[in-house]
């Protein structure tokens, strides 16, 4: 597993294949709106850069997002990274039960229209074991 990046916000790490690339992002803490962007913008590039077919996404320390930005994530996140060709979402929940409510709306929402199968699991070791399996 390689860290790429790092900021007070997330980590984002790339366990390379075989069987194929997968991106882990890890929320520290709060994240304000533009650091937030920034950061998904990142991720973004990294999994373009990296050509992941997996995702993992580990909110456990993040905490209540705004409506604005979670809209934005459907939009600006989750259908690039279903056009980038990524075909597992593997999320941990956070503990805060406004992100939790949050995000399960959001992935209700956006997931449908794209080519990912998203699951979650207690512990980011169970996500990123079926993550990390082969298709």
């Amino acid at each position: 597993m390689d860290l790429l990046f790092s900021n007070p916000y997330i980590n984002i790490r790339l366990h390379p294949g075989p069987p194929h690339n997968t991106l882990e992002i890890q929320w520290l803490d709060f994240v304000p709106s533009a650091d937030f962007r920034a950061s998904m913008r990142e991720m973004l590039h990294l999994a373009r850069l990296h050509q992941v077919q997996a995702w993992v996404v580990d909110n456990r320390l993040i905490r209540a997002m705004r409506t604005a930005d979670l809209a934005w994530s459907g939009t600006e996140v989750i259908l690039p990274m279903s056009d980038l060709g990524v075909r597992r979402f593997a999320g941990v929940e956070s503990q805060d039960a406004m992100n939790r409510m949050g995000v399960t709306a959001l992935l209700a929402d956006a997931i449908p229209g794209t080519q990912i199968t998203s699951r979650f699991f207690p512990t980011v070791e169970e996500a990123r074991a079926w993550a990390t399996e082969p298709f």
